[in-house]
């Protein structure tokens, strides 16, 4: 209670504490701080001789600043780092992020940073956690599971990102930073083979083509032929993935030492079965899979599923992007322009049963178009600034998607084939404009004020028919009512911070910043009425320390955030929609830290507690009655959510890794391990359906010979084969979860020049 009581209340005691934190922690070495030099030249981390925790380099400001010099909550990651711990996605950042979760459903990313996250997919469905590679955000939910293979680092910034970047960035952001092509020729190739008889290849090559010129290329290549389980229905494997290429290349022209232009392109184009939904039994049986339907049909193994097909989900996506960097002489000028377009295709089982009552098809197409001007000051003076303009245009449409019941009773029609076809389009238009300022005005001490206009217009068109008949050109249609519809917004987000260095390597921060996640239209049900944006305002006071002589580093940061007419997406009889009435109240902490122990071996490790729950939700949707009586499948009551928890937020996360590494006569040996846990969670607003608590084991053991070209290393991902659901989903068809992947091992062969 006293905790909650100063995160909400009582700010300035939280920064209070924290500095008394930072001011003890300096008491108590001032051997160490008047002996050693202030802030000693960095080795890297993963190096055997390594005697300083390596600085690391992070844009969170939109601007190159030292992490720990950053008054923003970040977790950051270099590419060796990720490698190191067996992270090759997006999706696996949450085994080193503290308060970060990765849902996903039918290959739709939904990230949650500190509770804030979205619990709806589909196009123009863009989660309120942004995605970033090299400064252009990726709207498209399915396209932002990236591959890692050409990275540079990762940041996860936590809080709202409103001011400097914008929309859609209600909870924080991922940002992707790719490296740029080298002056010298260097490639490097990775061959992996693992159990479930997969195989997955990297190449990456880069080097100069000619004067002022360079170029790389990145190419990454995966197939999983041998399934997690089995489909009873189909007696086909369950959890494949048929393919997954994706391939990205960079070109850097210096025309003169003040100028920088890079083209970036990219590809992706991804098969997979692995995102399959098992009916949970655990709560009750499901519409579809109760006697009068032929059931309950056998359920099988963990993995297992007993669909009339077999559900996939199809990826088409591909970008490109053009950075023009001038410096000025005290500034720099930036032009970020990107266009991309992504397809995507999924087939699903929505009864879950072995026959065949109700399936679904959508094929949806998103498109934007982004154009940033950017002017920086450089950072020589008491005075930092940042402006800019920022246009975005995306054009999202569903066509169609398309719901199919065969000539059974449960048909709309009985014992006739009906099908339910939707097609509808939304386009957005966001402008924005943004500036901010950090001024010292006190030695070692910032103020930074900083604000964003931004205004959004969408436009929706849509309509569905129903399709009653067997053959096309004998059916006969019965069109709904079109819809053609506008909605306006503009939101004024702003941020204040303030900052103090109370030594060379101690940083403490207070900030308070708001931001907006806009509405829009349900594309899967076109005639349902627009949503309306949410909004978020947040406080935070941090801390950022790196002690004796640097071997130690320790950040922390506590928060409060109001959280209001929040987005929520229910999934009932066949229709995604998503509604507002709800508000929430969230608070906690993050601890995220690193220690080299000794000569070769460090040990990093994070903790986040969460408390995030509803203040008012009076029309939330309750797959059982409210007072707790027998479930009953199909069932579904509206009541007071107030006082329940935020769905798929773990109230506590903690992680903890280590790093040894050792030059040996025959070359450099490595050994890695990390473990996570994090507790359990709620499906839904209604907090019925629920996923215990789980742990994840990830361990590695590689072998790089003396010329630093070649390398062999094994490794394994869940060793302690943790059963968890990466998503779940509850519907009057029953609780559908899709699950992580069991216990994998496999050997990497790698060779780089």
């Amino acid at each position: 209670m006293i905790v909650k009581e100063y995160l909400k209340n009582h700010t300035v005691g939280c920064i209070a504490i924290l500095s008394t934190t930072a001011l003890t922690s300096v008491m108590a070495l001032p051997a160490l701080a008047q002996n050693a030099p202030a802030s000693p030249p960095a080795a890297a981390s993963s190096g055997q001789n390594a005697t300083a925790i390596e600085d690391i380099v992070v844009t969170a400001q939109r601007r190159s600043e030292r992490l720990q010099d950053v008054p923003v909550a970040v977790t950051a990651a270099s590419a060796a780092k990720l490698a190191a711990v067996g992270i090759a996605s997006t999706q696996e950042l949450t085994v080193v992020t503290p308060g970060l979760s990765m849902p996903q459903t039918a290959g739709y990313s939904q990230p949650r940073i500190r509770g804030i996250g979205s619990s709806t997919n589909g196009p123009g469905q863009e989660p309120p956690i942004a995605t970033y590679i090299d400064g252009v955000y990726l709207a498209a939910a399915p396209a932002s599971l990236l591959t890692l293979n050409n990275i540079d680092r990762v940041e996860v910034l936590k809080g709202p990102q409103g001011t400097l970047f914008g929309r859609n960035a209600t909870g924080g952001l991922i940002q992707v930073v790719t490296k740029d092509p080298s002056e010298k020729p260097t490639a490097a190739f990775n061959l992996s083979y693992a159990k479930y008889n997969d195989i997955t290849a990297d190449a990456y090559v880069s080097g100069p083509i000619a004067d002022a010129f360079r170029a790389d290329l990145a190419l990454h290549y995966e197939t999983q032929q041998s399934g997690w389980g089995t489909n009873l229905g189909t007696g086909n494997p369950a959890g494949t993935l048929p393919h997954d290429f994706a391939g990205r290349a960079k070109f850097l022209f210096e025309p003169g030492a003040d100028t920088s232009i890079v083209l970036a392109v990219d590809y992706a184009d991804r098969v997979s079965r692995r995102d399959v939904q098992k009916l949970d039994e655990r709560l009750f049986q499901g519409t579809f899979n109760n006697p009068l339907f032929g059931g309950p049909f056998p359920q099988g193994g963990k993995y297992d599923i007993n669909n009339n097909i077999d559900p996939e989900n199809r990826l088409k996506a591909k970008g490109v992007s053009l950075h023009i960097k001038q410096e000025l002489g005290g500034a720099t000028l930036q032009s970020i322009t990107a266009y991309r377009d992504t397809k995507f295709d999924i087939n699903l089982d929505i009864d879950q049963t072995p026959i065949k009552y109700i399936q679904l098809f959508a094929s949806s197409r998103m498109k934007q178009f982004s154009q940033e001007l950017q002017l920086s000051s450089d950072s020589s003076g008491p005075l930092t600034w940042t402006g800019g303009l920022y246009f975005y245009h995306a054009d999202d449409s569903n066509n169609p998607l398309q719901v199919d019941f065969p000539p059974t009773a449960v048909s709309p029609v009985p014992f006739a084939p009906v099908s339910i076809r939707t097609d509808s389009k939304m386009r957005t238009n966001s402008f924005a404009g943004y500036a901010q300022g950090t001024y010292e005005f006190l030695p070692e001490t910032r103020l930074t004020l900083g604000g964003r206009f931004t205004y959004e217009r969408k436009h929706s068109e849509g309509g569905e028919d129903f399709i009653v008949g067997g053959a096309v050109a004998q059916h006969t249609t019965f069109p709904a009512p079109g819809i053609v519809d506008t909605i306006k917004a503009n939101r004024f987000t702003y941020r204040i911070a303030l900052d103090h260095k109370f030594t060379p390597d101690i940083l403490g921060y207070v900030s308070y910043n708001t931001g907006f996640k806009s509405g829009g239209y349900n594309l899967s049900a076109p005639t349902n009425p627009p949503y309306k944006l949410e909004t978020i305002k947040a406080a935070e006071v941090g801390l950022k320390s790196d002690l004796f002589n640097r071997r130690l580093r320790l950040n922390m940061a506590a928060y409060h955030y109001d959280y209001g007419n929040l987005q929520v997406g229910r999934y009932f009889n066949n229709v995604q929609t998503v509604y507002n009435g709800a508000k929430a109240e969230i608070y906690g902490v993050d601890l995220d830290g690193e220690v080299i122990v000794a000569q070769g071996l460090s040990l990093n490790g994070g903790f986040s507690y969460i408390h995030a729950e509803f203040k008012s939700f009076p029309l939330a949707d309750y797959i059982v009655p409210c007072e707790g009586q027998t479930p009953t499948p199909g069932h579904v009551v509206t009541c007071s959510a107030a006082g329940n928890r935020l769905p798929f937020t773990p109230k506590t996360t903690f992680n903890i890794g280590a790093d040894y590494k050792v030059d040996v006569s025959f070359g450099t040996l490595e050994a890695h391990a990390t473990y996570y846990r994090a507790s359990s969670v709620f499906a839904a607003p209604d907090n019925v359906a629920t996923e215990p608590a789980y742990d994840l084991v990830n361990a590695s053991m590689g072998w790089t010979d003396l010329s630093g070209q070649l390398s062999v290393k094994v490794w394994g991902k869940n060793l302690g084969n943790s059963y968890y659901a990466t998503s779940m989903l509850e519907a009057n068809q029953g609780v559908i979860r899709a699950n992580g992947a069991p216990r994998t091992y496999g050997v990497t062969l790698g060779y780089k020049f």
